[in-house]
């Protein structure tokens, strides 16, 4: 609804961002930084699983997770590393991924999508030791 007027949904093209929604791109440009992780990728060859690195390249910002959604938790999942990530849509990140950031290996947990917004967001936790990947980081 616009100024009182419901607007036709068959007179927007499909694909176009709603001009009614709150874009954030301008204010993520002065955010957001060049950012760079590998991504673990895990494919069949001969019957074996061989894991690989690729390397990503994006702009985004990481924070630490907010006390108060630490709170939310299990107990015993309270003091593990959490971090959110906001970054621009081309990152394509799904649950349960894997990502070496700074040395230390990290598992996607939750994606939000705020592409509509010019933003996606997804929460990391740092993974279990040991629990793989079994390639080396480059």
């Amino acid at each position: 609804m616009s100024n009182g007027i419901i607007i036709n949904a068959s007179s927007v093209p499909l694909g176009t961002i709603n001009p009614n929604l709150p874009q954030m791109t301008g204010t993520l440009n002065d955010w957001l930084m060049p950012m760079k992780f590998n991504r673990v990728t895990k494919t069949v060859i001969a019957g074996e699983v061989v894991e690989t690195m690729v390397e990503v390249n994006f702009r985004g910002v990481i924070q630490p997770l907010k006390n108060r959604d630490l709170i939310m938790k299990p107990e015993g999942q309270r003091s593990w590393t959490y971090q959110w990530l906001h970054a621009e849509p081309g990152l394509d990140l799904n649950t349960d991924d894997v990502i070496v950031f700074q040395g230390k290996q990290t598992r996607v947990m939750a994606v939000k999508d705020y592409r509509l917004y010019g933003y996606i967001e997804y929460q990391l936790a740092q993974d279990y030791t040991g629990a793989g990947p079994t390639v080396v980081t480059p």
